[in-house]
């Protein structure tokens, strides 16, 4: 369970939007978003503080790389979902972090997300 984390949820399938805020909120965690863009995230992360965030890699204006820059420089854990890769450069800045492939297996997303949020 996700008791009071405040997720971040950037994600530009309305579809997978509605669905990983379902199993966010349905974990008791709190949803910031969901977000299409990376303007749209960065300009929240001015203001509101997250947990932890699950990143889409490829979004309405480009590669998530801005929106992960910012979480990473501020300490907060990220997971991609994602249908395709980790871009070489993402992969080559961030070995370890984790994937979850789509369509995703809400279980699996509750404990990745519980465990960043406990090493984080």
């Amino acid at each position: 369970m996700l008791y009071g984390r405040r997720v971040l949820i950037v994600e530009d399938e309305a579809l997978l939007a509605i669905e990983l805020t379902d199993i966010v909120e349905r974990s008791h965690g709190s949803v910031v978003g969901p977000f299409r863009t990376n303007r749209e995230a960065l300009r929240v992360l001015d203001s509101e503080a997250v947990d932890a965030a699950i990143l889409d890699l490829n979004l309405a204006d480009g590669e998530a790389t801005p929106v992960a820059e910012r979480l990473v420089a501020t300490g907060v854990p990220i997971l991609v979902c994602t249908a395709g890769t980790l871009p070489r450069a993402m992969r080559l800045q961030w070995p370890d972090i984790p994937i979850h492939r789509k369509p995703v297996r809400a279980d699996r997303l509750v404990d990745a997300l519980r465990d960043l949020c406990e090493q984080a």
